[in-house]
């Protein structure tokens, strides 16, 4: 799997450091060498679901994420961070996933990159006495999976439309790299287990947000978000 979705991610919002010489802004690859979540873990999305009520059987792919048109914002103290849209779209009924396309423009991103995945709750935590759900898009499948961090307030209920996209400040011993490269990148943040991957997302929640990720109306016609079973069809 091409890790197009978190690769245009770092290329646009990162940055090695901002105009402020006291804070640098970081967004380094944070992969897996095997996904770390499955549908064994309870908020794993998009899922299957069916319903045989009143004799009349209805399956499909149900989301706690919209799908849709999604565009990302940089933090405004980031000079270097750029916008960049995302639209996430289920891939199928019997077998549920999330397509991701990206571009730069929204008017790209029927041609943009493509890469595929799953919105995963991985557990909660505190900023300033507020407190958060830790979310992450586990992009990929071989040769594992890469992860965007993150964090949505615990008490916005519903279909999740907005979501705060964390840095990723890796910790050196974490950090893989070959060095004699030129100028071609290969440093990524090594996380193979589900504990270190929390404690991590935690620690970012405390720094200063990269942007915030939300979805964006379709003007031209209805949003392709999934709400609830009721909502999704049962043809292919």
């Amino acid at each position: 799997m091409v890790r197009k979705f978190l690769i245009l991610m770092l290329a646009l919002a990162a940055s090695s450091a901002s105009a402020q010489e006291d804070y640098e802004w970081e967004a380094i690859l944070v992969h897996s060498e095997l996904p770390l979540y499955n549908f064994a873990w309870d908020e794993f999305w998009p899922r299957s679901f069916s319903d045989n009520e009143d004799d009349v059987l209805s399956f499909g792919c149900t989301s706690r994420v919209s799908f849709g048109d999604w565009r990302f914002t940089p933090h405004p103290d980031n000079e270097f961070g750029d916008t960049a849209w995302y639209r996430f779209s289920n891939y199928g009924v019997f077998h549920c996933a999330a397509n991701a396309l990206t571009a730069t423009e929204r008017e790209e991103l029927d041609s943009g990159d493509f890469s595929r995945g799953f919105f995963a709750k991985i557990g909660t935590s505190s900023r300033q006495g507020k407190k958060f759900e830790l979310w992450v898009f586990q992009q990929g499948f071989v040769p594992g999976s890469d992860y965007l961090l993150l964090a949505r307030p615990v008490d916005d209920d519903g279909i999740i439309k907005v979501f705060n996209v964390l840095q990723s400040r890796c910790p050196k011993s974490n950090i893989r790299r070959s060095d004699h490269m030129d100028v071609w990148l290969t440093s990524y943040c090594s996380i193979n287990d589900r504990t270190e991957l929390l404690s991590f997302a935690k620690r970012m929640l405390k720094e200063p947000d990269l942007g915030r990720l939300e979805l964006v109306p379709n003007e031209k016609g209805p949003d392709t978000e999934v709400s609830d079973p009721s909502q999704v069809s049962n043809e292919d």
